[in-house]
Parts: C-alpha cells; structure tokens; sequence
C-alpha cells in the first residue's frame, strides 16, 4: 500500500470457541488477554505495553467463535518493532498464575459490561437461540463459573495445542518492502511451535419450526433480532446472500430503512446482515424501538421478509447494492489494519484469501435471479428465529408474530 505511511502487522491463529468445551469454555479469550502480561523477554505486563505506547501505536487484540487476532498499526519505520514484540507474546508468554488469577476478574466485568449493554447483548441470545448448548452457541468470553475453574496449566495446555506453526497466519499490510519483510517474518516466528490441532465438533442441530427467546430487562427500548440460518464462508451462493443483506437493510435507501424508519418513524436503528463462518451462517435485521412499538416493528421487518422471499429484487437494486459494497470497500480498504483484517479473516476461515478485485468480480457475476433463490432458500417460516430484549414476561403475543 504506497500510498500510506503505517503497517500493520497481525498475527492470527484459527482458534476460538468453536475448539472449546464445556470445562474451558471462554478459554480462548482468556489466554488473548494473557498474551500482554508478560513475555521472557518483556517479563512484566508494563514492559509490554510501555513498548507499545513507545512507538506510538494502536493495538489490540480479539476473538471469534473460529479465530483469535493480535495486530499493531503504527508507522512505517516501526515495522521491526512490531514483529519483534507480537512474535514475542506470540510465542514466549508466561502464563503466570498470579497475573491468571488478576486478571480473571478484569474478564468477569468485560462480561458484566456486556451483560448491561442491550446492543451487544443481544446477538449472545440471538446465537444461543440459533445453535443451543454448542460451542456455536457459546458465549466467546465464556460463563463465570468456568472462568474460576480455569488454571494455569489449563492455559498452558490450550496454548500448546493451538498455537502451533500449521494453525498460524502472519499478515503485513501497509508500506514496506515484501521480499525483506518475509526474511524478517522467518527469523522472528522461527520455532513457533509444532503439534497436531484438534478439529472443532460437527454442528448439531437443523430446524423445523419457528423458535423465540425473550430476555427480561427493563430497558428504555425493545431490542429485537429477526432473522434465519445463512450461509456458510465458502458457499457459492455467500456473495448473493451479502448483496441480499445490503438490498435489505444494509444502507440507507435499503428497505428495512425505508419501511421502519423513514415511512413508519419506528426506530432510529434498523439494519440487516448476514454473517458466514466455516460450517454455518445467519441473516439478520436488528431493530430498538419503543416497547409500544416493539409488535408493529416486528410485523413490518417480517412483512418485508415476506415481500423479498415472493416478489424478489429489481435489477435496479443490484445495482445499486453493488456500487455500495464496491465504494465501501474501496474507502475501508484506505487502512492499512482494514487490509489486514480482510486477508487475515480470509485466511483463517477460508483458506483462499480473496483481493478485493476478485471480490469485485464475484459480486459483479450475481444475478437478479441469484439473488432471489437465495432469499427464497433462506426465508422460510421453519427456519424463523426472534430474539427479544425489554420488559416482557409473557411470550405468547410474540410467538402469534411469528410467522411468514
């Protein structure tokens, strides 16, 4: 990328908790904290971020259901910098019990944090409504209970077995020389270490009927997610069903947006998407409305769903879909970490990294009619789900909505 003056280094592993069972689940979000509490040749947590503050960076880390990140954005003259230290926490954590145990109650208020905040809490029910009791429908950091249970051997022993050479990715975006910058790639990951990964287990489940989950909390709005099972990451349909969540929901002209809000002033936050990961998928419109609002808002999301599954998309919303991933995309891809971000989840993933020009392509090549079988697959009253939050005790009103 000539035309910037940052790098940004990330490193991922294809880990998260998807690999987890029921004794360690949120182990992998853990062990992302741990990663900055010391190393053998930074030995304290300060040393670290000192480091970091040193040149001026913006760091962070991150973890999904099927992968963990660790990156730094900074300068361009920082580059060795940022190697030598990821590599480091990469590779030479310490693990110590003591800084385990400190830092098991900073995770219990992450948690609490998210616990209190509608907006995030919200896609928790939402995935535990879709998958159950799996690792697909696991919280990523985790239930207290297992939090205390875990120790430092447990880390130790995950780390071992998932941060391995075959399971780790190091991706560099931004201004540097490539053919120099994979000879220092060799020298600071050499002798990461080598063993066999587990396979996350098969996915369970299929659905036949409509499902519900409502979660009581007074809150000043009803939070609700209507949506289906999607796609999987590999798909050949994936990029018919992103075109599909951006006609939706996904801009503003889209028509959840037009429907919701602009005719029906029912909510200031309406949005549809869809996510893929390896095995599974979902499409979703999320909306906060008025509790007395919270049926009708329900009835017009479902009313579109009904409209998109029986009369389609017009060539012009294509179109118009496509312009807005193609601009989007190109202003994103601007950042050096965004580039990294976008390769680096491809990676993992996939296995079959994309450029943005052959993403391109592929959006270009869907259909009108690619399009409509998709959303004729994907909105089907069986494979219906309502997640609520908000100040109801009784779910019958709302499962008399679900239908389509």
């Amino acid at each position: 990328m000539k035309g910037t003056n940052t790098v940004t280094t990330l490193v991922m592993v294809g880990t998260g908790s998807d690999y987890e069972n029921s004794k360690n689940n949120g182990i992998s979000h853990f062990l992302e904290h741990m990663f900055f509490k010391g190393t053998k040749n930074r030995p304290k947590p300060l040393d670290v971020l000192r480091e970091l503050d040193s040149i001026g960076s913006i760091s962070n880390a991150f973890t999904s259901h099927e992968f963990t990140g660790y990156f730094i954005k900074a300068g361009k003259t920082f580059l060795d910098s940022s190697l030598d230290l990821l590599s480091d926490i990469y590779k030479n954590s310490l693990l110590k019990e003591e800084e385990v145990d400190r830092e098991r109650q900073v995770i219990k208020e992450e948690i609490h944090r998210h616990n209190d905040t509608p907006t995030i809490y919200i896609w928790r029910i939402w995935e535990r409504l879709l998958y159950g009791n799996q690792p697909a429908g696991w919280e990523t950091l985790g239930p207290e209970k297992v939090l205390d249970s875990l120790m430092r051997k447990d880390f130790i022993h995950y780390f071992n077995t998932h941060y391995v050479s075959t399971n780790t990715a190091v991706i560099v975006a931004g201004s540097f020389g490539e053919d120099e910058t994979i000879e220092k790639i060799k020298k600071y990951f050499s002798g990461i270490r080598t063993a066999k990964t587990g396979s996350p287990p098969p996915l369970l489940g299929g659905q036949k009927r409509p499902k519900l989950e409502i979660e009581y909390k007074e809150t000043d709005q009803s939070h609700i997610i209507v949506g289906f099972h999607g796609l999987p990451a590999a798909h050949k349909d994936v990029f018919a069903m992103r075109l599909l969540a951006v006609i939706t929901g996904g801009f503003w002209s889209a028509r959840m947006f037009e429907t919701i809000r602009e005719k029906l002033g029912l909510a200031y936050n309406v949005r549809s998407s869809d996510e893929s990961f390896s095995n599974r998928g979902y499409f979703v419109t999320y909306a906060g409305v008025d509790h007395s609002n919270a049926k009708k808002a329900i009835a017009a999301i479902l009313k579109e769903y009904r409209k998109l599954a029986d009369r389609g998309i017009s060539q012009r919303e294509l179109k118009l879909a496509r312009n807005y991933v193609r601009g989007t995309s190109l202003i994103g891809m601007e950042a050096s970490d965004a580039v990294a971000d976008f390769i680096g989840i491809e990676e993992i993933v996939t296995g079959r990294p994309l450029t943005v020009e052959e993403v391109f392509s592929k959006i270009d090549k869907v259909t009108v009619e690619d399009v409509n079988r998709v959303a004729k697959k994907i909105f089907t009253e069986r494979g219906l789900n309502m997640a609520v939050i908000g100040p109801y005790k009784e779910q019958k009103e709302f499962e008399k909505l679900l239908k389509l």
